[in-house]
């Protein structure tokens, strides 16, 4: 079995999966399954290749890679970063706490997020951290904390630029074929021009408030290139336009915010947008061959039913490189024609999937095999892991890459269902092509090191299993398996059910 776009930190090794130098079999004896492994090479080459290419793109300025927090929140990741020189882009009162935890510094943290309860606002500006103003609510609470602090809240204003240029459908499911700019508008994040006239003058007076820049994001409506190279005119379109209504303010930061892929893009990769035309057509057929009978019926369906074959995404996205080119590139050449000089100006980006997807994969063992012949053959592999183990991925429709990781010169020989341990259908691989699997093999999923991990429910009541992080050839546990007694901790039974 052939690993397609490989990345620095997997390798196969006498048919065999590493991570680093680590036998993933090895880490499944040790850690027990299923588990989330992480490398930590994989993640420090990643944040060098986001800060050396955005920088060599932007020399006006400093450049700040600015991690989303909500694509891995994990201490140990975090620390990593924050070694590493990052900033965090902080969602929650929760993530505020954790990069400061991990060391990051206030100055290179973002806080983001609508609505901000009082408390967040209050503990932000006490710290320092940088508050991205996102809601005209929010405006008197950052006045009155600042004064009863004593202290200056340094705040960015969020805008909400128009993608005009960029109509292609969405790519997140929610809006479908939406097109890209009508999915934008409809996000609740960022405020209007006439929103931004309504606080930012007042804002700009404040005694205790200092308007440092701009934040934006769009997130990974599009992996292409074009997205971006549309995102970032429209932004700077939008920075002129306010910096021309403020009397000609001028900012210090400017924050792209992320939405860059993974190289293998697992996002919405198991939505096949002819796929109702294709059941309504296969629907018609069955009910024409039924005149048949069933056995003629079932030999027809047998035949349509054996086309069905799911592959995950086979076109690489663009590089970090080719992003940071496009972006750079478009802001250098629009901010200027829309009266913005960038020199001295500090550019922040906060990538959160293409930062950590591909640092991290899923080890999951086969517990139990399931073969339909007849009326139509249909094979089903089921493993000791869950989609709700997945649920960040499983609300963007990923179908992830996968490898047997015992088996990689196995030959594709069969194709099954990858199916999880819930009592829901769990479908995690649909019809995919598959080695001769036996129980006891070991499945890889790939690129789950954003949003998976984080995102895990006990449904089920199933405790969740253990995160380890691998560094070159050592692995240390970052997050403990849960046990049963973890699941029911937050219960409390009333007094009247007390027996």
């Amino acid at each position: 079995m052939t690993i397609r776009g490989i990345d620095d930190c997997l390798s196969a090794r006498e048919g065999r999966l590493y991570i680093e130098e680590c036998d993933t079999l090895d880490l499944l004896r040790e850690f027990g399954s299923p588990l989330f492994v992480f490398s930590e090479d994989q993640l420090r080459r990643n944040v060098r290749r986001f800060r050396t290419a955005f920088q060599a793109g932007w020399p006006d300025g400093p450049v700040v890679v600015m991690p989303a927090a909500k694509a891995n929140w994990l201490a140990a990741i975090q620390r990593i970063l924050a070694g590493e020189g990052c900033g965090c882009d902080t969602y929650s009162a929760g993530e505020l706490t954790m990069a400061l935890n991990a060391g990051c510094p206030p100055q290179l943290i973002s806080v983001n997020g609508v609505p901000k309860d009082e408390d967040h606002i209050r503990r932000s500006i006490q710290v320092g951290a940088r508050l991205t103003v996102d809601s005209l609510e929010e405006v008197d609470v950052i006045e009155r904390a600042a004064a009863e602090l004593g202290t200056t809240a340094y705040v960015r204003l969020r805008l909400k630029p128009v993608l005009s240029r960029f109509i292609a459908h969405s790519d997140f499911v929610a809006e479908g074929l939406a097109p890209t700019d009508i999915a934008a508008i409809a996000y609740k994040g960022g405020l209007t021009f006439e929103q931004i006239m309504a606080v930012g003058p007042r804002l700009l007076k404040a005694a205790n408030v200092k308007v440092v820049g701009f934040h934006q994001h769009h997130g990974r409506h599009r992996r292409s290139v074009r997205y971006w190279e549309a995102q970032m005119a429209a932004y700077a379109a939008e920075i002129g336009r306010v910096c021309r209504a403020l009397g000609g303010f001028r900012p210090q930061e400017i924050d792209i915010g992320g939405g860059f892929a993974i190289p293998r893009d697992p996002f919405n990769a198991a939505t096949v947008y002819s796929e109702p035309v294709q059941y309504a057509a296969l629907t018609a057929i069955s009910r024409v061959v039924s005149l048949l009978g069933p056995r003629s019926r079932y030999a027809v369906m047998a035949r349509l039913v054996a086309t069905i074959t799911g592959h995950p995404n086979r076109h690489p996205a663009p590089s970090i490189e080719a992003y940071a080119e496009a972006c750079t590139a478009t802001l250098r050449r629009e901010l200027p024609r829309h009266g913005v000089e960038t020199a001295g100006v500090t550019l922040q980006l906060e990538p959160g999937r293409a930062m950590h997807g591909d640092t991290g994969i899923h080890l999951t063992t086969v517990k139990a095999l399931k073969a339909t012949t007849t009326p139509i053959r249909w094979n089903v592999i089921v493993v000791d892991t869950t989609e709700f183990w997945f649920t960040g991925g499983r609300y963007e429709h990923n179908l992830h890459h996968y490898l047997f990781a015992n088996k990689l010169d196995a030959p594709l020989t069969g194709k099954a269902d990858v199916i999880g341990r819930s009592c829901y259908g769990d479908r995690l691989l649909p019809a995919v092509p598959v080695p001769d699997v036996q129980v006891g093999d070991v499945l890889a999923l790939l690129d789950t090191g954003a949003y998976q991990e984080v995102s895990m429910s006990n449904f089920n009541a199933m405790p969740r299993p253990a995160s380890v992080l691998v560094t070159g050839g050592s692995a240390s546990l970052i997050r403990r398996r849960e046990t049963e007694a973890d699941v029911f901790r937050r219960d409390v039974m009333p007094a009247h059910l007390v027996r």
